[in-house]
């Protein structure tokens, strides 16, 4: 069911999910886990509860492709769509590759707002 929300796409990106995809709760359940020895070198973790409990139900679920689910977080989408387009300024100042590129005209910045598939899903049904 949630695999097929948007014909096998990811919420966000709208790539394929393939195999390895991810439910992505679109409201975060914030997980606490504490670190543990059991006798074997280094530590380990264990889930010892959850903030926002609540959040866990099948109506906060989107599917998601596991770089988009990875880089959300427990980011709002409001505070996911800014961070996403912090990461134009970030290769600006960090990636020479990138502006190198962007130099030769192969790369053309826009101050677009970022728009998720499922809401162009939604502009373009509407």
């Amino acid at each position: 069911m949630l695999f097929g929300m948007f014909d096998g796409c990811c919420a966000y990106c709208g790539e394929e999910l393939g195999q390895r995809w991810h439910a992505d709760h679109v409201k975060a359940v914030l997980r606490r886990h504490e670190l543990y020895r059991d006798g074997s070198p280094g530590y380990k973790t264990r889930l010892v509860g959850a903030d926002r409990p609540e959040n866990h139900a099948i109506d906060n679920f989107m599917p998601a492709c596991a770089p988009c689910n990875l880089s959300k977080a427990t980011y709002t989408l409001e505070q996911w769509r800014d961070v996403l387009a912090g990461y134009v300024g970030a290769l600006d100042r960090n990636a020479p590759t990138y502006r190198m590129a962007k130099k030769h005209g192969l790369i053309v910045e826009t101050d677009i707002r970022v728009e998720f598939h499922f809401e162009k899903l939604a502009r373009e049904a509407a």
